[in-house]
């Protein structure tokens, strides 16, 4: 699956940004896809690749937020930002 030039393959999971390969933890792996799939992900989908994980902790926010921070070091060309009250979406930064 690829988008922006993000590509997310599930079986193996792995994560390719520029043609090179970059080891994720497979939650953030079926995160991504989901984001990468349609461009957008909602709080719903993503509730539900975490259950029966840390009920403690909002997984999927921990998720969101450990991607952001992932993109931002390969140049921010691809960002994740929030749609209030539904979700996530997949957006290519604006060209400066």
């Amino acid at each position: 699956m690829e988008r922006f030039g993000l590509i997310v393959q599930r079986d193996p999971g792995a994560v390719y940004w520029k043609g090179i390969r970059y080891h994720r933890p497979p939650g953030e792996v079926e995160t991504l896809y989901h984001l990468v799939r349609r461009g957008r992900a909602s709080h719903l989908t993503l509730a539900m690749l975490t259950v029966g994980e840390d009920a403690e902790t909002d997984v999927a926010k921990v998720r969101i937020c450990r991607l952001r921070r992932w993109l931002r070091s390969l140049g921010g060309e691809v960002t994740i930002s929030t749609e209030r009250g539904w979700g996530y979406v997949l957006e290519q930064a604006p060209s400066v």
